[in-house]
C-alpha cells in the first residue's frame, strides 16, 4: 500500500499506530493554513535530517501540498527506505479540506526577520 485514502485516514484518526506527518514546505504551509488535527510537520530536509526519531512501530502518514502527490511520495519513500512503515494520503491537503473532514488552524510562524524587536 503506497496511498491511504483520506476516508481511510479519517477512521484511523487518532489511532496509536497511526502517525500522520505534514511534509509541506514553507510556502504550501503559509498558503494553506489549516492542518489535519494532531499532524507533526517536517520538512522533507527536516524527515532527511531526523527520520530515525520517527517510530519504526507504526504507519506514518504523509501529507503534502503538491497536486500530483509528488512532495508527500519523495517522503515516503525516504522514510521507507530508512525502515519506516510509510505512505501517502492520496490528494493530500487539499483532497482532505475539500472532503470536509476536521481540521486546525495554524498561525504563520514567525521568522527572525518578523520578530518584533
Amino acid at each position: 500500500m503506497e496511498d491511504l485514502d483520506p476516508r481511510d485516514l479519517l477512521v484511523r484518526l487518532g489511532d496509536e499506530e497511526v502517525l500522520v506527518l505534514d511534509c509541506r514546505e514553507e510556502e504550501d504551509w503559509e498558503c494553506y493554513q489549516l492542518h489535519i488535527p494532531g499532524a507533526l510537520r517536517m520538512t522533507l530536509h527536516e524527515l532527511s535530517e531526523s527520520s530515525h526519531s520517527l517510530p519504526d512501530d507504526e504507519l506514518i502518514v504523509l501529507c503534502g501540498a503538491s497536486p500530483d502527490g509528488g512532495d508527500a511520495r519523495r517522503a515516503a519513500r525516504l522514510l521507507r527506505m530508512r525502515g519506516r512503515q510509510a505512505v501517502t494520503l492520496s490528494g493530500g491537503i487539499q483532497a482532505w479540506i475539500t472532503a470536509g473532514y476536521p481540521v486546525e488552524r495554524h498561525q504563520p510562524e514567525m521568522t527572525a526577520s518578523a520578530a518584533p524587536r
